[in-house]
């Protein structure tokens, strides 16, 4: 009986279910990986006790993730900054601030080497939106009060002149749509105790209109800035690759194995990297790079007065504004 079971089974197989990569590891993952389990229901244990309501699940991931980077003591060094600013302006107040700061030194010695070291962003044409529009991928994340991904395709003949229109409007105040910063945040478990808040990490989904917004954003600044790069730096760089990274590392230890030297790596992972990014520093370097103070005021107004929202299964938290 088995032997025949088994003989039913294979004849009877969808052989689109093995060859299909994509909907092999969609099956398949399942029966492997416990991280899946963030579809069923979430409970949550704290110091009162277990936590059921999905309503104060929500609001309990919610507080925990803005606040997470709280208990890393990560303050930066006051002996670093110039304590003196007192313009109005606050990109003003971010440049004297950290004026003499040992990174914006080196950066400014650096910048000195090249000739061209002014940015400012320019408008942003009509066909550039139409293209970006063009490739974006329907089944990318987004927020569910945004317009879905494949109704702003469909319908680009009539949605390219209005985003066309709001984001040149942007670059010329230099404030980013407040509508385009909130955030939807799904909790998904990553290891160990599933009633610990701790090991689930964030991941936060945006209108896809902000996405089209920064991609054009982006490309103005990569072509700036790749001058500026290291040819070593390999993270979150087009044409650029971990193979590359392991290449250059692989051959930089053979040529000292080759002369009697020696090979070694240090390996680090920090714990919260985004999340510990000074905002204000990253102004200030952007400053020292050659970015106008417009340009400035746009990436400070994104960076700031970001608010989320945590959701599981269809039950949402309330909004609240991100720490800096």
């Amino acid at each position: 009986m088995y032997k025949k079971e088994r003989k039913a089974f294979f004849n009877n197989l969808d052989p689109t279910f093995v060859l299909d990569n994509k909907m092999f590891w969609k099956n398949i993952t399942a029966f492997f990986s416990d991280k899946r389990r963030n579809n069923n229901r979430i409970i949550l244990k704290d110091k009162e006790g277990v936590i059921l309501d999905e309503e104060n699940i929500c609001e309990e991931f919610n507080s925990y993730f803005i606040k997470a980077t709280e208990s890393l003591n990560c303050d930066g060094n006051s002996l670093l900054i110039n304590k003196t600013s007192n313009f109005d302006d606050p990109i003003e107040n971010i440049i004297q601030k950290f004026e003499v700061h040992p990174s914006i030194l080196l950066i400014r010695n650096k910048v000195i080497e090249q000739s061209d070291n002014k940015f400012s962003f320019c408008e942003i044409r009509f066909s550039e939106v139409e293209k970006e529009i063009g490739a974006l991928d329907p089944k990318i994340g987004n927020s569910s009060y945004s317009i879905p991904t494949k109704v702003l395709k469909n319908c680009s003949q009539s949605t390219v002149s209005i985003l066309h229109n709001i984001f040149n409007d942007a670059l010329k105040s230099g404030e980013f749509p407040n509508e385009l910063k909130l955030a939807n945040i799904t909790p998904i478990f990553k290891k160990n105790d599933h009633l610990d808040k701790k090991n689930y990490r964030p991941i936060s989904v945006l209108p896809i209109v902000s996405k089209l917004f920064e991609r054009l954003i982006q490309n103005q600044i990569n072509l700036f800035i790749a001058k500026f790069l290291s040819p070593y730096m390999c993270g979150y760089r087009k044409g650029f690759s971990t193979h590359q990274a392991l290449l250059s590392l692989i051959e930089r230890w053979k040529t000292s194995l080759d002369n009697n030297g020696y090979g070694g790596a240090v390996l680090m992972d920090l714990s919260k990297a985004f999340d510990t990014i000074n905002h204000e520093l990253i102004i200030a370097k952007l400053h020292a790079y050659g970015f106008d103070k417009m340009s400035l005021k746009l990436l400070f107004s994104y960076l700031t007065h970001r608010f989320q929202r945590t959701k599981v299964n269809n039950t949402f938290s309330s909004w609240s504004q991100l720490l800096r």
